[in-house]
């Protein structure tokens, strides 16, 4: 039997980047102020190339991001597991509302409704090819 070639990076990032596109939860990690982990199970959608989740200004996750933008974002689907990591930036108000097209809402958490927008940077995968 001989072996199937190896998918070259770029060829593996369209396929990170489709799953992410075909799921909607997944574990959002930012830093706290004394360097521990943070991490909250959200839901997320993409507007564009940007990876956005909805919130409110009173979470941890903002509080984080106001002080180390760095985050990441893992999502799982059985064994297959794609992480995404880049740097945070948050909109809140007329800038929310411009970048999205409409009012962003903050599910039910408190404060400002406060979009959290990533561009992923880098990309780690497990069993991406099954």
């Amino acid at each position: 039997m001989t072996a199937q070639p190896r998918k070259m990076y770029a060829e593996l990032k369209v396929m990170a980047e489709e799953f992410l596109r075909n799921h909607r939860l997944g574990v959002f990690a930012t830093g706290r102020g004394n360097g521990a982990p943070q991490q909250s199970i959200i839901a997320y959608t993409f507007v564009g190339e940007d990876i956005v989740i909805a919130t409110g200004s009173d979470t941890a996750k903002v509080k984080n991001i106001m002080k180390r933008p760095a985050i990441s974002l893992a999502v799982t689907d059985g064994p297959t597991c794609v992480a995404a990591s880049g740097e945070a930036r948050l909109l809140q108000g007329d800038e929310a509302e411009q970048y999205l097209g409409e009012p962003p809402g903050s599910g039910r958490q408190s404060g400002v409704a406060t979009l959290i927008v990533f561009a992923p940077q880098t990309y780690r995968w497990a069993r991406l090819e099954g």
